[in-house]
């Protein structure tokens, strides 16, 4: 009975709830974005740090997949436009599975795995949206107004979370 229940949980609760986190963590950008002045744009990304555990439950394919029904939600619900985390989620899926030996060592090594991954993922994301929307950024801007606070959003995020993260995801 407890090996039913460990398997429902890893294969079919684990997706569940990583697509409700993607909701979370909007709600938590909404309401952060009520206490900081609006040129800062603090996003919240909990969902990455469950995004790199998948590669503990799922095979490489799996998880690409996974990516990308993931990518599409966030594309659709956040970003309003199609192809940005659709090409890059299956990518990091890509890279955490082969780096999961690394990513799972210790809780600093997940934590700082965690924070590059909102800044490469932010940054990526960026430089593709010049290819596909065609916007124009200055690079300073990007980093002092979205990235840094993104990051100690998180940050400030994690040290909180992260003990019932490890409980769930672990």
């Amino acid at each position: 009975m407890e090996n039913n229940v460990r398997l429902l949980r890893k294969y079919y609760f684990f997706p569940l709830l990583l697509f409700l986190s993607l909701f979370i963590d909007g709600q938590f950008s909404f309401i952060f974005s009520r206490f900081i002045p609006n040129q800062f744009e603090a996003i919240s990304f909990l969902f990455f740090y469950g995004f790199m555990m998948l590669s503990l439950y799922f095979s490489e394919i799996s998880c690409i997949w996974l990516g990308i029904f993931f990518g599409f939600c966030f594309d659709v619900y956040f970003l309003n436009t199609l192809g940005i985390s659709f090409l890059l989620f299956p990518l990091l899926q890509i890279i955490f599975y082969h780096w999961n030996q690394v990513i799972l060592l210790n809780r600093l090594t997940r934590f700082l795995t965690f924070l590059l991954t909102i800044f490469c993922f932010q940054l990526l994301a960026s430089f593709l949206e010049i290819f596909l929307i065609g916007i124009k950024f200055d690079l300073f801007s990007l980093v002092v107004f979205q990235i840094a606070p993104s990051l100690l959003l998180n940050l400030f995020l994690l040290l909180i979370f992260q003990p019932l993260f490890e409980k769930i995801y672990l």
